[in-house]
């Protein structure tokens, strides 16, 4: 028996010797290309029993998008949670993508550490593999993904929601990276570990939005730290000292409130991202899988309550859509407070508490609508269907003139709003009631469903998540009128 004994214990390493994790064999680790990624996929998953791959769509420049389904779809139950994480929308933060290829591969080879047994998990390493190949924060149009959850031009965001609207997964994660040279001029390095942040939207309901931060955001931070990773609330920060901090954009077009308005408990991670793209980047991808692991940890173990919460709200709105829906909001000084934080003082590269004079916690709603029944758009453009179609909107076109009762909003001038630290150009002007018949051919967006909350912000002219300010919409404020009028079908 002696003689056999070291091949027993070498036989591990043979069997799971042939597929090894990319990363780990460059040295040093640089990073993993597109067609590294996809023969370690392809190998793994042909290999495994329990992961399934699906090319769910392509790039703009032709490469392929996989996403990984643990476990295999056959083996899905409706009672659990489905949880999707996706990274590197951008393609200069790779780390991501290293993090979830580490978790398949750490999973592949203890299965029973990494049960998850109360989710289903779709896991999308490489959104952007055109960004990847150049190193570049852009795919091949030259367009920010993380600024095309509105208008969905890009094939890469409308791959994310095909797969979205087809397994409706309760909870999302998208993971980015981020630079520390904010205060680098005051002396400091903004070295605030893993950033975790949630739903901010402010038409997405409260109990969704405190769910997100009390049972999983908090305690993901927690037991991060406790895992000796740091980690913190997501901050965005610039200027001075003095200048205000405040948590994520409000916006939609993103990868978080993107799927969040669609009533969704949606998080963005934030690692640390070096000058050079390659630099320490096994450490950072192992600090944020130790967060993605302690995020599932605690997406595991609320599975019943954010399965019955966001059912629940998605069945509520479809049923019950708001009355009154939120299109602009700010960081405003209503809710600010001193906040002290951590830095890494350059002088001696030792951590030092600064205290921040204009903490903004939430945002503030400024304006508010009462929900129209409909928007009507007539001879509707091929982006407008697009758009419609891609975001899965209740809708139809008119086979035959239909008369309804409608405000029209005629166009005056141009708003600027100062905003979340951007400027955002609106049309000024004002509604102008009527009752008129609409030719065959207008399209009807219906809003009395679930997707209410978005499909407001998107089509309100003067809405600070609106088509209205996206150069590719410029066209609808061109004229003295803007050619999408709020329906409503009661006389009142």
């Amino acid at each position: 028996m002696k003689k056999f004994f070291p091949l027993i214990l070498f036989f591990p390493v043979l069997l799971f010797g042939q597929i090894r994790l990319p990363l780990a064999t460059q040295t040093p680790p640089m990073g993993t290309s597109h067609s590294e990624m996809m023969s370690y996929l392809t190998n793994i998953s042909t290999d495994s029993e329990i992961f399934e791959m699906e090319i769910c769509g392509k790039s703009s420049q032709d490469f392929d998008i996989p996403a990984i389904f643990f476990p295999k779809r056959d083996s899905w139950s409706k009672d659990k949670t489905t949880a999707m994480i996706f990274a590197q929308q951008h393609g200069n933060e790779p780390s991501g993508k290293e993090a979830l290829l580490m978790l398949i591969h750490e999973i592949y080879l203890n299965p029973q550490k990494y049960s998850f047994e109360n989710l289903n998990l779709i896991f999308i390493p490489m959104v952007n593999p055109d960004g990847n190949e150049s190193h570049k924060r852009r795919n091949g149009n030259n367009y920010d993904l993380n600024r095309n959850h509105v208008i969905l031009t890009e094939p890469e965001t409308q791959m994310l929601h095909n797969v979205f609207h087809k397994y409706r997964p309760q909870v999302t994660l998208d993971v980015h990276e981020y630079g520390f040279r904010t205060w680098l001029k005051l002396g400091y390095i903004k070295n605030f570990g893993e950033q975790l942040d949630c739903i901010s939207n402010p038409a997405i309901p409260k109990e969704l939005k405190n769910f997100a931060i009390k049972n999983i955001l908090q305690p993901t931070i927690n037991s991060t730290n406790e895992r000796n990773v740091r980690a913190n609330r997501y901050l965005i920060t610039r200027g001075d000292f003095d200048y205000f901090v405040r948590h994520s954009t409000t916006d939609i077009n993103d990868g978080r409130n993107g799927f969040g308005i669609q009533n969704t408990l949606s998080f963005i991670l934030e690692g640390f991202n070096p000058l050079i793209k390659q630099e320490q980047i096994w450490q950072r991808a192992r600090h944020q899988l130790t967060l993605i692991e302690s995020f599932l940890k605690h997406c595991n173990e609320e599975s019943i309550q954010i399965r019955k919460l966001v059912r629940s709200f998605r069945k509520h709105y479809q049923e019950n859509p708001p009355d009154s829906i939120a299109i602009v909001a700010d960081y405003t000084e209503k809710f600010s407070c001193e906040l002290p934080i951590i830095l890494k003082r350059t002088s001696d590269f030792r951590d030092t508490t600064i205290v921040l004079p204009d903490y903004r916690s939430k945002p503030e709603i400024l304006v508010k609508i009462k929900r129209p029944d409909g928007y009507l758009i007539e001879n509707p453009s091929g982006k407008i269907i697009d758009l419609v179609n891609n975001h899965n909107f209740a809708h139809k076109i008119l086979s035959s003139p239909e008369i309804f009762r409608y405000e029209k909003f005629l166009i005056t001038g141009r708003d600027t709003l100062d905003y979340e630290s951007r400027d955002t150009i609106i049309p000024a002007g004002n509604f102008e009631p009527g009752r008129k018949s609409f030719a065959n051919g207008s399209l009807l967006i219906f809003t009395n469903n679930s997707l209410a909350n978005q499909i407001v912000q998107i089509f309100e002219a003067q809405s600070f998540y609106g088509l209205s300010h996206y150069e590719e919409y410029s066209f609808l404020i061109q004229d003295r009128q803007y050619p999408v009028y709020r329906i409503f079908f009661h006389n009142e």
